[in-house]
């Protein structure tokens, strides 16, 4: 090969450095593109467990959710998760009753209605130790007696029209009592809705937030279609200040049955949720009992009966209510 010359030598030098500048530039992008790569692939990384962990309690509500449709729809959910046909009723002999407080709702409505009322100064303050004691006692699902107390309240709107109670009662539940529904009821209500299964509201509380209740939660209407207590109005469509029906413990049992005969009904092709061990006479007379966030009593009994227990979560409401006042009385619902 001829030797090249001095000038040779030279240029092929500068062509070498400009090719390795050349060389190093185009690496440059890539060097940040793969630190930024980096610094992405960290960042996912720390927060991955968080991520991970939110998609895992979504899944478990969701599950929980429609295992308690499941169950109370008369399946049977195995261990495995898979899901065993019961036998469940369907079609117009079939009719789901609801209870209302702490099973539609996630709060007592009668104790926020008597908190409504000591605030806005229709009911003394005197009448709060009574509340406190029998609201307690119904929580611990201890109600005998009850019906005592129901009675005494309904002496407390002699004299008021019907209407105005009324209207009153609509007024408190869309402001108060609205958004109070718990996740799984839903569910569960349109799956009956569904297979053509009646839905009905089956509660101890009076005819007025009974009807309410019914319309804003989607069960059937009329006063001919709610199972409840019934206050005495007179011929001037006045409260009479009696209880004409009490639906409470045996009575809501009692009172269930007769609509059912009423209606052509048989309880056993019935089903019936409940949170309450009040309840029990009736749940053990119904073909599909449910306990739905079962106080402690009613828990354990429906455990020693095999009766599915579900939990249909608490409303967004429930979740982020603050503590408020109500006249003396400062508490969270």
């Amino acid at each position: 090969m001829p030797e090249m010359s001095a000038d040779a030598r030279a240029r092929e030098r500068a062509r070498g450095e400009d090719e390795s500048d050349s060389a190093r530039e185009n690496r440059a992008p890539e060097t940040t593109s793969t630190k930024r790569d980096d610094g992405r692939a960290k960042e996912v990384a720390d927060v991955a467990p968080d991520v991970v962990e939110a998609r895992a309690r979504a899944d478990a509500l969701r599950a929980t959710t429609e295992r308690g449709a499941e169950a109370a729809l008369g399946s049977t959910v195995t261990d495995g998760g898979a899901i065993e046909d019961g036998g469940a009723s369907g079609g117009r002999n079939a009719v789901a009753f609801f209870d209302l407080d702490h099973t539609i709702v996630d709060v007592n409505s009668s104790w926020l209605w008597v908190k409504s009322e000591i605030n806005s100064g229709r009911v003394g303050v005197g009448h709060v130790g009574t509340a406190l004691y029998w609201f307690s006692r119904y929580a611990l699902g201890y109600g005998d007696g009850a019906e005592t107390a129901g009675r005494d309240a309904a002496l407390l709107y002699k004299g008021e029209t019907e209407d105005s109670f009324r209207e009153r009662i609509e007024n408190f539940f869309r402001m108060d009592l609205a958004n109070r529904t718990r996740p799984g009821f839903k569910t569960v209500l349109d799956e009956h809705k569904a297979r053509g299964v009646r839905c009905v509201m089956c509660t101890s509380t009076w005819q007025h937030p009974a009807e309410i209740g019914a319309e804003i939660y989607g069960l059937e209407t009329g006063r001919e279609n709610i199972v409840s207590s019934h206050m005495g109005v007179d011929a001037d469509g006045r409260m009479d200040g009696t209880i004409q029906v009490v639906a409470y413990g045996d009575g809501k049992y009692e009172t269930t049955k007769k609509w059912c005969d009423k209606n052509g009904i048989n309880l056993r092709d019935c089903y019936f949720y409940t949170d309450s061990m009040s309840d029990v006479k009736l749940l053990e007379n119904v073909g599909h009992p449910v306990c739905v966030n079962p106080d402690s009593r009613l828990k354990k009994y429906a455990k020693e009966k095999g009766w599915p227990t579900v939990d249909w979560g608490k409303s967004e409401e429930k979740k982020k209510k603050p503590r408020y006042t109500y006249g003396c009385l400062t508490c969270s619902a």
